[in-house]
């Protein structure tokens, strides 16, 4: 097997693939300065590194500054790797604690165990960065039940794997065979365990990286899927979404148009900053009130829609009505002062059979006209005749403008 695996080779590809790691992480943390996990991973990777060159060197150096320094450092870097997970996630790191493995080792350098016994230091390195890795996957887990991304499962796995390989030196130094012999010999399990770590250390090491690059395609496509005042779903967002819960025949569906009402002298008389005031405060009015299946979102200006999967005619203008008292009773301060606005309402249905959602967006578009025409601040509903209309949907939007018939139902305010 030695002639196979050298333990100084591995060490030396260990320290020069984790020197990779160190400039990486904090070039990555000079060019955004905001990306601290980076700066701390790499703080990390440089006291890993001179950590395990100094014990490397414990037949050259002498063994205060191999293991008596060496180990400290090695142990210090294995804290702050952990404590870069604690970072990413946005927590405040236990600093002390990222440390306790250095400070014990610092403490416990003079006892003559740990200098005469090499089980005895291999034990309690082992247990140390088995600790950390573990800890490592903990953050990793813990994180992903706020921020679920997809390189997650395995980031956590493979910290995981680190830190049972680790422990894994615990049982064969106490009962195999020691990892060095007094003739300087290192046994089989030592240099095969050192391998697999080394290459699971910088695997564990690059999952931060992967994280990274989860979280920004996340963002991109939060940003490009909701609107960045409200949060709520954009125009593109929702139409995706819509058409895909239209492709079920066997459900009824109400589409619901929202229009606040006089929503131009808002800007005109209160400002901008209160005319943002009021579509926040709207959005998340509509974000409460709505069922929890339901589809919202702000298609610009202050126009927004909503689609109510399962629900009929009375039900979706029930709704739309209920909503509409609930914005007309809404106080919104602004500025020591309180706002109030109201809402016109166009609501299409489709009971059982396909739609288009173009045609069902214009017929709720025709009711949402129809409520501003008769006053404002009430709710207009159609049912449209279901699959018939779907059928002369397909014709184009000429087609579909002549496709809106059915009942018409109506609501006024009290």
């Amino acid at each position: 097997m030695e002639q196979f695996l050298h333990l100084p080779t591995i060490m030396v590809v260990y320290a020069l693939g984790t020197l990779v790691v160190a400039v990486i992480s904090l070039g990555i943390w000079w060019r955004d300065r905001s990306n601290r996990a980076f700066a701390v991973l790499g703080l990390a990777s440089v006291a890993g590194i001179v950590g395990a060159v100094l014990h490397g060197l414990r037949l050259v150096v002498p063994f205060w500054l191999s293991t008596g320094l060496g180990f400290p450092l090695a142990f210090a870097g294995i804290g702050l790797f952990w404590s870069a997970f604690a970072v990413f996630d946005n927590r405040r790191p236990s600093y002390l604690a990222a440390f306790a493995g250095a400070l014990l080792s610092l403490a416990i350098y003079p006892l003559s165990l740990f200098q005469d016994s090499t089980v005895f230091r291999a034990v309690f390195a082992a247990a140390v960065f088995g600790v950390y890795n573990g800890l490592a996957a903990w953050e990793v887990y813990r994180g992903g039940l706020r921020e679920p991304l997809p390189f997650r499962p395995l980031a956590c796995a493979i910290n995981l794997g680190h830190a049972l390989l680790w422990l894994a030196r615990i049982p064969f130094a106490l009962f195999v065979a020691p990892p060095v012999d007094a003739q300087e010999h290192y046994a089989v399990w030592f240099v095969g365990l050192s391998l697999l770590s080394a290459l699971s250390n910088m695997f564990g090491m690059f999952s931060l990286a992967m994280l990274a690059k989860d979280r920004s395609e996340r963002r991109y496509r939060i940003a490009a899927e909701t609107d960045a005042l409200t949060g709520l779903d954009n125009r593109r967002s929702f139409i995706a979404r819509t058409e895909a819960m239209l492709a079920r025949p066997d459900e009824a569906t109400a589409m619901l148009l929202f229009d606040l009402d006089h929503f131009k002298s808002v800007n005109d008389t209160d400002g901008h900053l209160a005319g943002d005031r009021v579509l926040v405060a709207f959005s998340e009015l509509l974000r409460r009130q709505m069922p929890e299946n339901a589809v919202v979102a702000r298609f610009g200006g202050e126009e927004f829609a909503c689609l109510l999967p399962g629900a009929g005619l009375d039900e979706g203008r029930a709704i739309a009505d209920a909503f509409r008292r609930a914005v007309e009773r809404h106080l919104i301060p602004f500025e020591g002062r309180t706002l109030s606005i109201t809402v016109s309402i166009g609501v299409a249905v489709i009971g059982e059979g396909t739609v288009t959602l173009d045609l069902l967006l214009a017929s709720a578009d025709t009711m949402l006209y129809l409520a501003k025409a008769e006053g404002r601040n009430c709710v207009r509903a159609l049912q449209l005749p279901g699959a018939k209309a779907a059928a002369a949907g397909r014709g184009g939007a000429s087609d579909q403008a002549g496709a809106i018939s059915g009942r018409i139902l109506h609501s006024r305010p009290a």
